[in-house]
C-alpha cells in the first residue's frame, strides 16, 4: 500500500510540475508586450521597459513560486502572496457553511425519499436534485435575492461586515452566499446518498435488523448511513476544495472580499501576477484534492478485501 501511496504522490507532482510549465508558457507566449497588457497605453515608457526586463525564467519563476512568491500586485500595490493570504479566511468560511448546507439539506431530501419512499417523496427528490444539477450558482444567487432581499427583504442582497465589527450581520451576510454554493453542490451529495443507501439496503445485515424490528428510519440511518459515510466524507472534501476555489460568480454577486471576487477583479484589471497564484493554488488544491481522495478509496478497498 506504502507503494502505491509514493506512486500516486509522485504523479500529482509531476502533473503540478506540468501545470506550472503550462501557465507560465501561456504567460510568456501572450501576444503584446507584458507592459502594455498590464497597463494598456496609460503610463510612460520608462514604466513599459521596468516591467518587460523583469520577466524571469522558468527556474527562477519556478524557485518564487515554491517559496509562494508571486511577485507584487499591479493595482494593489502590495505582494500577491499577502492580498490571497487576505481573502482566504472569508472563503474557507464561505465554503465551510456552503458544504454543510449542501449535507443537511441533501440528506434530509434523501432521507424522505429513500425512508417514505412514497411517490410525492421520490419527485421531490427527483426535482430538487435535477435543479441542483443544472442551475449554474449566479442565477441561484439571483433567484434568492429576488426572494428574500427583494420580495420578503429579510436578508441584505450584498455587502460585508469584518466579525470583528459585527458578528451577528457577518454571518446574515454569508447566509444567501452560502446557500447559492450549497444548492448548487447539493444536487451530487442526493445522487451519491441515495445510491450508496440503496445499495446498502439490499444487504443481509439489514434484513436482520428489520427482523429484529426496527423501525425503517433508524435503520436507514443508524445502520446503512454510518456505512456510506466514507462515501460522502471522499465527496465532502472534494466540494469543499471546490467551494473554495470556484465561488467567484457568488462572491462577486454578493460583494464577498473573497479568493472568488479577487480572481474577477485581477482578471479584469489584467493583473497577470494574481491571476498566475490563483490559477496555481486552485490546481494545487484540486489536484491534492483529488490524490487524497484516491488513497482514501484505495486503502478503504485494500482493507475491504482483507
Amino acid at each position: 500500500m506504502l507503494r502505491e501511496c509514493i506512486g500516486k504522490l509522485l504523479s500529482a507532482v509531476l502533473l503540478l510540475l506540468i501545470v506550472s510549465l503550462i501557465v507560465y508558457c501561456i504567460v510568456s507566449i501572450l501576444p503584446g508586450e507584458r507592459s502594455h497588457i498590464i497597463f494598456g497605453d496609460g503610463v510612460g515608457e520608462e514604466s513599459y521597459a521596468l516591467i518587460d526586463s523583469e520577466v524571469p525564467s522558468y527556474t527562477q519563476w519556478l524557485g518564487r513560486v515554491l517559496r509562494l512568491d508571486f511577485g507584487v500586485s499591479s493595482f494593489a500595490s502590495q505582494s500577491v502572496s499577502s492580498l490571497i493570504a487576505q481573502r482566504i479566511p472569508l472563503s474557507l468560511t464561505l465554503a465551510f457553511f456552503s458544504l454543510a448546507f449542501a449535507f443537511l439539506f441533501s440528506s434530509f431530501i434523501t432521507g424522505m425519499a429513500v425512508i417514505r419512499k412514497r411517490k410525492s417523496a421520490v419527485l421531490i427528490y427527483e426535482t430538487v436534485s435535477l435543479i441542483s444539477l443544472s442551475l449554474p450558482s449566479f442565477v441561484i444567487s439571483l433567484l434568492l435575492i429576488l426572494l428574500f432581499s427583494v420580495k420578503l427583504g429579510l436578508l441584505p442582497s450584498g455587502g460585508f461586515v469584518h466579525f470583528s465589527q459585527n458578528p451577528a450581520a457577518f454571518f446574515t451576510s454569508l447566509i444567501l452566499p452560502s446557500l447559492s454554493l450549497g444548492f448548487m453542490h447539493s444536487g451530487l451529495f442526493m445522487r451519491l446518498l441515495k445510491s450508496s443507501l440503496e445499495r446498502e439496503m439490499q444487504l443481509s445485515y439489514i434484513t436482520l435488523a428489520k427482523a429484529k424490528g426496527l423501525r425503517e428510519s433508524a435503520v436507514v440511518i443508524i445502520h446503512a448511513g454510518v456505512n456510506v459515510l466514507n462515501e460522502i466524507l471522499t465527496l465532502g472534501f472534494q466540494s469543499f476544495i471546490s467551494l473554495f476555489t470556484s465561488g467567484a460568480a457568488v462572491e462577486y454577486i454578493f460583494s464577498l472580499p473573497g479568493i472568488g471576487a479577487l480572481t474577477v477583479s485581477a482578471i479584469g484589471r489584467r493583473d497577470i501576477n494574481t491571476v498566475t497564484a490563483l490559477v496555481l493554488i486552485g490546481a494545487a488544491l484540486s489536484i491534492a484534492a483529488s490524490t487524497a481522495a484516491d488513497i482514501i478509496t484505495f486503502s478503504r478497498t485494500r482493507k475491504a478485501l482483507g
